[in-house]
C-alpha cells in the first residue's frame, strides 16, 4: 500500500515565528507517536529556518511553496532549489493555482522546477487541476492531463515516482465544501491512468497522488477511504493544530486498519 500523507500549507496566513513556534509545536505534541503517515508543513520563505528547527529530529517534515526555475543566476527575489536543499526542506509545492493564475506560471516553467528539484534531492509536490470553466465545458480532463505530461517531460523513468501529484480543481479551492469524493477519486484514477499510459503500470502504482481543495475533517473520512486517494493536502483548515493533528488521526487509524494493525 502507498504509504499514506496529510501536509499543510500555510500560504500567507501564519507571517510570524511566534505564530510558527504555537502552530508547529502543538501539532508535535498531537502527532509525535505517528510513524506509519507521511506528514509536512509548508511555512514562507523567511519562516523555513525558523520551523525547521522546531521540527528537525521530529517525524514532521517541512517544505517550501515555490521554488526558482533556475538554479543560480540573476533572478532577483527568486529561492533556488540548493537554498532549500540546504535549509533541510523536503517538498516543494509547485505549480499552485494562485501561483499559476497570479504571477503567471507556465507549465513549462514547472517543468523546469520539478528536473531541479530531483537534481537536488527534493520532492515535487506539484498542484493540478480544473477550472470550473473547464469542467463545465467538459475539457478538465484534457487540462489535467496536458498538466501531468508537461510535469513529466524528460524526468528520467527511475524519478517519476519520486513526484507527488495534488489534484486540487480550482472551483473547489477556498470554498465551504470541496469537491466530492467519488469524483475525487474518479480524477485520480484517470491521472493514474494516464501515468501508466506513459510510464507503465509499476510507476503508476507506486506514485503517490494526493486530494487539496477545501479539505474539513468531516470531509477526510470519505477521501481517504477512496483506493486511488493517497493524501490530504490541507488549507484553512489546519491552521488550527486540534484540525491537523484530527486528520492524521483519522488517516493512522484508516491505515492501521487496513494493515491490521
Amino acid at each position: 500500500m502507498r504509504k499514506r500523507i496529510v501536509g499543510s500549507s500555510w500560504k500567507m496566513h501564519v507571517n510570524t515565528k511566534s505564530a510558527v513556534d504555537t502552530l508547529a509545536k502543538e501539532i508535535l505534541v498531537g502527532v509525535k507517536d505517528v510513524s506509519n503517515v507521511d506528514m509536512f508543513l509548508i511555512p514562507t520563505f523567511p519562516l523555513i529556518d525558523h520551523l525547521a528547527n522546531i521540527l528537525r529530529d521530529s517525524n514532521v517534515a517541512w517544505g517550501a511553496q515555490n521554488m526558482a526555475f533556475v538554479d543560480y543566476g540573476a533572478y532577483t527575489g527568486e529561492v533556488p532549489a540548493s537554498t532549500l536543499a540546504d535549509l533541510g526542506c523536503t517538498y516543494i509545492e509547485l505549480g499552485h493555482a494562485e501561483r499559476r493564475a497570479n504571477f503567471n506560471e507556465t507549465d513549462h516553467w514547472i517543468n523546469k522546477k520539478v528536473k531541479l528539484c530531483l537534481d537536488a534531492g527534493l520532492t515535487p509536490l506539484v498542484c493540478i487541476g480544473e477550472t470550473k470553466s473547464e469542467k463545465e465545458d467538459g475539457v478538465g480532463r484534457v487540462r489535467i492531463k496536458t498538466q501531468i505530461l508537461w510535469t513529466l517531460e524528460g524526468v528520467e523513468m527511475a524519478e517519476v515516482s519520486k513526484v507527488i501529484f495534488a489534484y486540487e480543481p480550482v472551483w473547489a479551492i477556498g470554498q465551504s465544501e470541496g469537491a466530492d469524493a467519488d469524483y475525487v477519486n474518479d480524477m485520480h484514477r484517470f491521472i493514474r491512468n494516464v501515468i501508466a499510459s506513459e510510464y507503465g503500470n509499476n510507476i503508476a502504482q507506486a506514485i503517490r497522488i494526493i486530494y487539496g481543495g477545501s479539505v474539513k475533517l468531516d470531509s477526510a473520512q470519505d477521501y481517504i477511504s477512496k483506493e486511488n486517494i493517497d493524501g490530504l493536502f490541507i488549507g484553512r483548515f489546519a491552521l488550527e493544530a486540534k484540525n491537523y493533528i484530527a486528520i492524521v488521526d483519522l488517516v493512522e487509524k484508516y491505515v492501521n486498519e487496513k494493515e491490521g494493525l
